[in-house]
């Protein structure tokens, strides 16, 4: 009787444990920096792309830094609570004057096409106001998002249907693979594996036989920073006045077209870039 009773205080022990890590939800954290990291395939890591964000001490106003500090925009900052996140606004002058400067300067100072590309993908996806996504102690943006669940009563569990935002496509995640759409509506197409270590889940492509896809001798993988966004219960998604983040986010777009499906759920979304100030 002993041994059975010490058994089940180890099993309430590990489960209190294992509760209060999986509760605990991270911060965001004023007057440190939060960069931009996205996956690159070829070297199989999530890499900085040379840009970060850092709020105030009160989260009232805002620096979204380019470089080593080269070039900095301010604003204002709008903490929201549904869905969780922060609102940042400046001058729609200020930023195409800050940035067409800086390009100029990279350009006076011998910068490569590559580097003038990369900093042309992130100065494109500042608009005036830009709406910053908060989960887990990370931050991300609504054109991060590439796969987003479907509105189902489940909706905020990592496995089950998921919208892809290139397109109409559904797959389905569960057990550990990812399912395709057959012929006859059902999902049993089997065409990609995935793996979960922390807040990342990695998917692995596979080909028609069920081994891993490989072209160029690179195994065709992406890593996602896994997340959860709670739908308000407005009209929208984002307000009218982010018309530019949403042309650039086929996300944003698609729960505003479909609003009334998801009014109120929270769904767990996959991001190909994220904001953090404690890449592990």
């Amino acid at each position: 009787m002993k041994k059975l009773l010490y058994f089940v205080l180890i099993l309430l022990l590990i489960s209190t444990v294992c509760f209060a890590a999986f509760g605990c939800k991270a911060k965001i954290k004023s007057e440190e920096s939060y960069r931009l990291y996205t996956y690159d395939t070829r070297l199989d890591k999530f890499v900085t792309m040379g840009a970060s964000l850092k709020f105030g001490k009160d989260f009232s106003t805002f620096e979204y830094t380019f470089g080593e500090g080269d070039l900095t925009i301010f604003g204002k900052v709008e903490k929201t609570k549904g869905p969780d996140s922060y609102v940042i606004s400046c001058g729609e002058e200020a930023i195409a004057l800050v940035t067409e400067r800086y390009r100029q300067s990279m350009v006076d100072n011998g910068a490569s096409q590559a580097q003038l590309d990369n900093f042309d993908v992130i100065a494109s996806t500042l608009t005036p106001r830009a709406q910053f996504f908060s989960y887990g102690g990370k931050l991300f943006k609504g054109d991060s998002v590439e796969m987003f669940r479907c509105p189902d009563k489940d909706s905020d569990a990592f496995e089950g249907l998921y919208h892809m935002d290139s397109g109409t496509d559904i797959v389905r995640l569960r057990g550990g693979f990812v399912y395709g759409e057959d012929e006859d509506g059902e999902y049993t197409v089997k065409n990609g594996r995935y793996t979960v270590s922390r807040d990342i889940l990695t998917i692995v492509s596979l080909d028609e036989n069920g081994k891993d896809r490989y072209q160029n001798g690179i195994l065709m993988r992406k890593r996602y920073f896994m997340a959860k966004i709670t739908i308000p219960t407005t009209d929208t998604l984002v307000g009218t006045s982010f018309e530019e983040q949403l042309k650039s986010s086929a996300f944003a777009s698609a729960i505003n077209a479909d609003i009334s499906e998801y009014s109120g759920k929270t769904i767990a979304v996959l991001c190909e870039s994220f904001y953090t100030n404690n890449l592990k």
